[in-house]
């Protein structure tokens, strides 16, 4: 391989990582045709979460990146306590009804677990209310009461 080839291929590697701005490193030498242009012009100004909502994205430095990751999604405390109770629901032990998870607290929000006669005889009650500190605990790290 010659040098310019080496140049043209860094330069459609900066391109595809840092879109149309890299086109300006070398101003020299036209633009590569196989860039991907066109992924710029679909990236919406929203990011949507794993969960469904939106949220803006990062446009700044690493400082913004940073503060995007460690930003928390805002639900109600029935919304959590239905997510709990939803992931309770998929164990294969779990009785179909009586499991009732109430969410309280703020800003440190906490998940209690009361099991209604409705779920009939259950063994080691202990281990379920465990479990649901275990999942409020997942939970905590990326949403916050609203």
């Amino acid at each position: 391989m010659d040098e310019d080839d080496d140049s043209g291929n860094l330069k459609t590697v900066a391109q595809q990582i840092f879109g149309k701005a890299a086109e300006t490193i070398s101003s020299s030498d036209p633009p590569n045709p196989e860039t991907n242009d066109a992924i710029d012009a679909d990236v919406s100004p929203l990011a949507v979460s794993p969960v469904g909502e939106r949220l803006p994205q990062a446009t700044g430095g690493p400082e913004s990146i940073k503060s995007a990751a460690q930003q928390k999604y805002i639900k109600t405390a029935s919304e959590l306590a239905e997510m709990i109770e939803r992931d309770l629901a998929s164990h294969p032990d779990c009785p179909r009804t009586g499991f009732q998870v109430t969410v309280y607290g703020w800003p440190h929000w906490r998940a209690m677990l009361t099991i209604k006669p409705a779920a009939g005889p259950i063994r080691n009650p202990q281990t379920w209310r465990d479990l649901t500190d275990q999942l409020a605990e997942r939970l905590r790290a990326r949403y916050d009461v609203a």
